[in-house]
């Protein structure tokens, strides 16, 4: 079995390069913040466009909610059956 070595100045993981790749992609996607719609905001945009916005938002937190429950619900399986596996194997030995 191979160990992850998590000590300065390994070759695959290193945490001040983690680090630093966090701190540059904090600082450096500030205009990725926001949706164009967001970003610009003025009195010229229709009713239309904010609701449309709204209703895309809802959409993205909608198909997020179905993600984590998809997650959830295979989570729970994989530890009902590994907790079935185990009594099984605690039974027969």
């Amino acid at each position: 079995m191979t160990k992850l070595a998590l000590h300065r100045g390994s070759g695959y993981f290193s945490p001040v390069r983690f680090l630093a790749a966090i701190l540059a992609t904090l600082l450096l996607n500030a205009p990725a913040w926001a949706c164009a719609g967001c970003r610009v905001i003025s009195e010229e945009i229709e009713d239309t466009t904010v609701m449309a916005g709204f209703a895309f938002s809802w959409g993205v937190v909608v198909m997020l909610a179905f993600l984590f429950a998809l997650c959830s619900g295979l989570g729970w399986f994989v530890m009902k059956t590994i907790k079935a596996v185990d009594a099984r194997h605690s039974s027969a030995g």
